[in-house]
């Protein structure tokens, strides 16, 4: 999820709720017609482009099939929500390659971390209802297991609200799931990285308190705990707590999908347009993960916080605990800044935007925002890898058509660049890690061509000065050498995947053996 700037104080937040809090309904505007609603939807069919444009170029847009064609992924549902009441829905593309059964209103879709903060809201509904302490030590309420002692035991604990807020320096980001046939953990040999589980141990090395580090090994502590204390499921729980209230009626933590969401539910595919092996991932982090949802079930949830949050009158949660999750956690205003389970969007006043999170599982992407003062907001879901791409050109027409979210395409100006310092980048870089593979770079007017099959085909990069360069997708790549006049070495990309030039390979390999 993608935050801007800063937090708001839970002071700012009883003001706001106090004048908006009456026990009555806000009044809303009168509802668009179909027909305005339908225009709104297509809009969305049409203007697409990649996030990065060129000052003094052309935008090269595109239709909605086009852009799902160009990054493989076969179907896209969304929802959006005005004045806190869901307006009118969209699908576009197949269910199935092979089926070719179209997306519905009713499709389902894994909504990956999207789980996090539906397992934070069903968790403080139970914590309404029941004794529960969010700032004990989780040791204390579990039963099942205990968090293995760290470096700051009997300092700092590690508890619910900063487990749920990332702030509990737990570690392990995400968790891949497990395809068909595989054995599926426990959430025990999860916890502690033990086969069959395809990832390390969660441990907590980074003082609790002190840092938000998003860890959804600290979702699925957080998950074992309320299990442990309710000593009931999550499945179970959610269905109470959450779905049931809420009206969510296609919406489930079950993991394989249940019977009555697998009759309409869409297959993942990778980036290349494959059908994921063996089809959707089995996740037994259920909260980190696990949700099978639709966009409108999801705007839902998050209307549902948000009347909840203003004082109006709701049947599921009450306002303090609504204003308790939108109430930032992480230790400094710095973004990204996280309540229980929700990022939250600030501007640079203080003052709470919106809400939101993202979502990633494999073959399936997904997006959630819902604004605070107008109600606006949108759910989008994916069945594809490169979904992620897809979404963000989606937001950014949501942004500019109708002037709901907060992303906007970013406009970036070329640099003239002579021959002989081109010349200088030119050529091929080894990576090694996270994959082998090697990046061959191509000149063209003002940058280079990259390819790094079969991973990156023909991707245009320009130069923006200093040398450094963009593509219109949003990647970088910049170089290193090793002094001012030397020559250059080393290509970074994305700030993080680094290749050596290949005339350089053998002895800078001969040198790292040596240190």
């Amino acid at each position: 999820m993608k935050s801007t700037t800063k937090l708001v104080s839970l002071t700012l937040s009883l003001c706001l709720a106090s004048l908006l809090g009456c026990a009555e309904p806000e009044t809303l505007p009168p509802s668009p017609s179909p027909a305005t609603e339908s225009q709104e939807a297509d809009l969305l069919k049409t203007g697409l482009a990649e996030r990065i444009r060129i000052e003094g170029q052309e935008v090269d847009f595109q239709s909605l099939e086009q852009r799902q064609a160009h990054y493989n992924v076969p179907g896209v549902s969304v929802a959006l929500m005005k004045n806190g009441q869901l307006a009118w829905t969209m699908q576009s593309g197949v269910k199935d390659f092979t089926t070719k059964l179209v997306i519905d209103e009713g499709t389902v879709f894994q909504a990956g971390s999207i789980s996090k903060p539906a397992f934070a809201a069903l968790l403080m509904k139970y914590r309404q209802d029941n004794p529960l302490d969010l700032n004990a030590d989780v040791n204390t309420l579990l039963t099942s297991w205990r968090l293995p002692e760290h470096k700051w035991t009997g300092q700092e604990v590690v508890s619910l609200r900063r487990l749920l807020s990332h702030t509990a320096g737990t570690t392990v980001h995400g968790f891949p799931g497990y395809a068909a046939g595989e054995p599926v953990p426990t959430l025990q040999q999860v916890l502690e990285g033990k086969a069959p589980a395809n990832t390390d141990a969660v441990v907590v090395d980074i003082q609790p308190g002190t840092q938000m580090r998003y860890s959804g090994g600290g979702t699925t502590l957080a998950q074992l705990t309320l299990q442990d204390v309710a000593n009931e499921s999550l499945p179970t729980m959610s269905q109470r707590l959450l779905f049931k209230p809420l009206g969510m009626t296609r919406s489930g933590f079950e993991q394989p999908i249940s019977s009555d969401l697998s009759n309409n539910m869409a297959t993942p595919y990778d980036g290349d347009g494959a059908p994921i092996k063996g089809g959707a991932h089995t996740y037994a982090t259920l909260a980190a993960a696990g949700m099978w949802s639709t966009p409108s079930d999801m705007l839902k949830m998050v209307s549902g916080v948000r009347s909840a949050y203003l004082g109006q009158k709701t049947d599921w949660i009450s306002q303090a605990t609504a204003q308790e999750i939108l109430t930032n956690n992480t230790p400094t205003n710095e973004a990204p800044n996280v309540g229980i389970g929700f990022f939250i969007t600030m501007d640079e006043n203080s003052e709470i935007l919106g809400f939101g999170h993202g979502g990633a599982d494999a073959g399936f992407m997904s997006q959630l925002y819902l604004e605070l003062d107008t109600g606006n907001g949108y759910a989008i879901m994916t069945n594809g890898n490169n979904g992620t791409q897809l979404i963000r050109e989606l937001e950014i027409r949501l942004k500019e058509a109708l002037d709901v979210g907060y992303s906007e395409a970013e406009v970036k100006t070329l640099v003239p660049i002579s021959q002989k310092e081109l010349d200088k980048y030119i050529g091929t870089y080894v990576v090694t890690n996270p994959v082998n593979v090697e990046i061959v770079l191509r000149e063209a007017k003002n940058g280079f061509v990259l390819n790094a099959l079969p991973y990156i085909e023909n991707e245009r990069y320009f130069h923006e000065g200093e040398g450094r360069f963009f593509a219109k997708n949003g990647s970088s790549v910049h170089f290193e050498s090793d002094d001012e006049n030397g020559p250059v070495k080393t290509l970074v990309m994305d700030g993080n995947i680094r290749g050596v030039r290949k005339e350089f390979e053998t002895s800078v390999l001969a040198q790292t053996s040596k240190e």
